[in-house]
Formats: C-alpha cells, structure tokens, sequence
C-alpha cells in the first residue's frame, strides 16, 4: 500500500484536496481517476476537488485542478485562493503577490489580509469573453446575452461567458428553484460542447447579489470563484450591475470588482484550512 500527504481546504464551503508536489516529485498516477477516488465523501477524504501544487518555467508555480468526476478544469477560482495561502504559509515564497500558471493562463494572486481569523486573497481573473465560439457555445450568434435557451419542455432566459472556463448565468427573481435538476441539464446541453458551469443569481440591489452555482464535473457546491465572476460580468453586459460587487453564498460572500480601463475582473476572498492527512491507496 501506498501513501500520499494531503491538506484540506475550502473557499466558502467550496472544497479541495490540495497535494504538494513542489519539493517532492509527485508519483505517477492517472491523476484524473485518483481524483475521483480521493474525491469521494462517503469512503475517502470528499471534496469538490483535487489541486496539483507544482513548480513552474513560466510562472513562480503552476496549478492543476481535477473536478471530482475526474475532469481536469482550466481554472477555480476558489481553489485558487486557497492554493495561495498555502504557498505562502509553506514559506514557498515571500511575495504578497504571487503569478501562477494555470490552464487558463498565468493568473496572480495577491494576499490581502494575513490574520489567522480573515485571511483575504485578491486574484486577477482575467478578461470576461462572450464571443460565443471563444466560450464555445455552438450557435450562429456571435453571443448570448439575455438569449431564450430551452431545457427540456422550458425555456430560460441565460448568458453566456467565459472567465477561462464557460459558464451559463440565469437572473432569477427566486432562487426557490429545483436548481439541481436544471443545473445538471444546462451542463449538459447540446449547446456546451466542453459543458458549462451554471449560475443561478438573484439580483438585491445593484452591489449585490445572491447566487447558487452548479459546476462542471462537481455539481452543487458551496460557492464558485469563476461563477461569481461571470454572474457580475453577465450583470454588467446586461446593465444590471455596478462595477463593485458582494455576492452572497451561504457561507459568506466574495467581492468581485470590473476595471473598466484593464477590462479585469478582479475577486476577493477568504481561503481556510480544513485538515492535513494521509491517504492510503
């Protein structure tokens, strides 16, 4: 039998496995079924994700992020966050400001707030696409903003946008919804040839929001880095939001912020430890 170290962590309630393989080489596993494995809640350690921690050439480190059906996604914002943390706990770096390489690009972190109790990391997530075929979205429109998609025997009001990864954002007056079921056929949609993240948002006031996120390879979470960002994004295009924006998840909330000039979408968040442990196999 075989061991491997591990440490936990979540994002507002949006977990990860996090193994280290900055110092030690990491050992040759099929990467995306041991996730699937290590992932599972009910005989392993559970989580949402599992976060590869290694060395860089084009950044100071590079990130890779399997969902928990095995999936290997571009970026999460999330895991992120708690990926920066604990490079910098491990004294790994000195930097407040720390670039990785990810599947969706270099992207940078930055620590905020370093108190034990409200440990806060800003991350620069990049630019909003909503070209459809950069998203993808197999449609003649050169976007979806606001567009009628039909699920089912229903049709949805939606937009569409990618943050690195592709996500499909409803405004709900209610979030009193059967959101599961939609969540898993919106994924799915023929529409989304890589499938799409799903955010359902509802609109308090023009600085904030209330949402629930539905992930690619995950399903129901706790709270989506990515999705918050297109949530704002969407409700920028679509004139309903300001450029500052709290959105709200049931554990707490991240700000997400739009710099017109860069056209950056910028996040702020908190990043906690779970448990450390070691996982036999």
């Amino acid at each position: 039998m075989k061991e491997l170290q591990f440490t936990k962590m979540h994002g507002l309630g949006n977990d990860f496995i996090l193994v280290d393989g900055v110092v030690t080489k990491l050992p040759r596993l099929r990467w995306s079924d041991f996730a699937v494995r290590i992932c599972r809640r009910s005989t392993a350690v559970g989580a949402d994700g599992l976060i590869l921690i290694l060395p860089s050439r084009k950044a100071d480190f590079r990130m890779r992020i399997f969902n928990s059906d095995g999936s290997e996604a571009e970026m999460c914002g999330n895991g992120f966050r708690c990926m920066i943390r604990y490079l910098r706990d491990k004294c790994y770096t000195s930097r407040d400001s720390i670039p990785v390489q990810t599947l969706a690009g270099r992207i940078t972190g930055e620590i905020i707030k370093s108190a034990k109790s409200d440990y806060q990391v800003k991350v620069a997530m990049g630019r909003p696409e909503f070209r459809a075929e950069k998203i993808p979205v197999k449609t003649s429109k050169p976007e979806v903003i606001g567009s009628k998609l039909k699920a089912g025997s229903d049709s949805y009001i939606v937009t569409a946008v990618s943050m690195g990864n592709p996500h499909v954002v409803l405004f709900m007056d209610s979030l009193k919804i059967d959101w599961r079921s939609l969540g898993a056929k919106l994924e799915h949609h023929h529409l989304f040839p890589e499938r799409a993240n799903v955010e359902f948002v509802r609109i308090i006031n023009r600085r904030k929001i209330e949402m629930i996120s539905w992930e690619r390879g995950a399903g129901p979470t706790m709270a989506s880095g990515t999705g918050a960002c297109a949530a704002v994004a969407a409700g920028i295009r679509t004139g309903q939001l300001d450029y500052k924006v709290g959105v709200d998840f049931k554990l707490g909330s991240l700000i997400v912020e739009y710099n017109k000039n860069e056209d950056m979408i910028y996040k702020t968040g908190p990043a906690e430890y779970c448990f450390s442990g070691t996982y036999y196999y």
